[in-house]
């Protein structure tokens, strides 16, 4: 548990680490990541993807479309994202001491589980 608050804490706080990332996880193997630096976003899928023979993520086509990289979070993401007009996610968001602009760590946090899509979201340093 420790261990988790301190990675929490460096991406949270910006400490000189490697850039923050989403693994994106299927029944417990990490199928993909996305990752901040700099202030793009970089999305690929892993070779667990592959292997489990998945259906590509909504807007995300490795056959499709190149390897997503840009300024704007994929629109996958997006959708996953609470509404943060709401009060109750307006108040975990300060519960958790969450700001609008740490769009990976919300991500991991509150966006973590859908009934609706069987992938979940883990937040690490690298």
């Amino acid at each position: 548990m420790l261990k988790k608050v301190k990675q929490v804490k460096q991406l949270f706080y910006g400490y000189d680490s490697p850039p923050p990332t989403l693994k994106i996880l299927y029944n417990g193997d990490q199928i993909a990541e996305l990752k901040l630096e700099n202030s793009r976003y970089t999305f690929r899928y892993l070779d667990a993807f592959y292997r489990l023979a998945l259906q590509p993520l909504p807007g995300l086509d490795p056959d499709k479309d190149p390897p997503y990289e840009g300024k704007d979070l994929p629109l996958y993401f997006r959708e996953r994202l609470p509404d943060m007009r709401r009060p109750d996610v307006k108040r975990l968001m300060e519960q958790f001491r969450i700001p609008e602009d740490k769009v990976l760590l919300l991500l991991a946090t509150l966006g973590r589980h859908t009934v609706t899509d069987p992938f979940e979201f883990q937040l690490s340093a690298a």
